[in-house]
């Protein structure tokens, strides 16, 4: 389960950017979670709510998972793609499988807030 992991790195972020802004408690996390990471949400949330945020700055925050959709672009027919789902067929426009994947990939932290 490597989205404790994923939760411990993203929560040193939360708990910098709390001292940064001299919060004494953070109340609200909304973390985006793209449809290509491979995380699964659930386990991710398990991680935060349960292992990590008890005891710590971010004790009873809640925490919203935004999914990412993923955007790639077709490098031979330059057609931007959108969708929930890896785009495992190829391009929708021309059936090539040389697609960059731009957007979608990643985990990060939205915002926070804290008081």
């Amino acid at each position: 389960m490597h989205e404790l992991g994923i939760a411990q790195d993203l929560f040193k972020i939360i708990a910098e950017k709390a001292r940064e802004n001299s919060l004494k408690s953070v109340t609200k996390i909304r973390v985006k979670v793209g449809v290509a990471s491979g995380i699964d949400k659930d386990f991710l949330r398990h991680s935060f709510i349960d292992h990590i945020f008890p005891k710590s700055i971010a004790a009873g925050a809640e925490l919203e998972l935004i999914e990412e959709p993923l955007t790639a672009r077709c490098k031979d027919c330059q057609k931007t793609i959108v969708t929930q789902q890896s785009p495992t067929s190829g391009c929708p426009a021309c059936g090539s499988v040389n697609i960059e994947i731009t957007k979608g990939k990643d985990v990060y932290i939205e915002n926070m807030e804290g008081e």
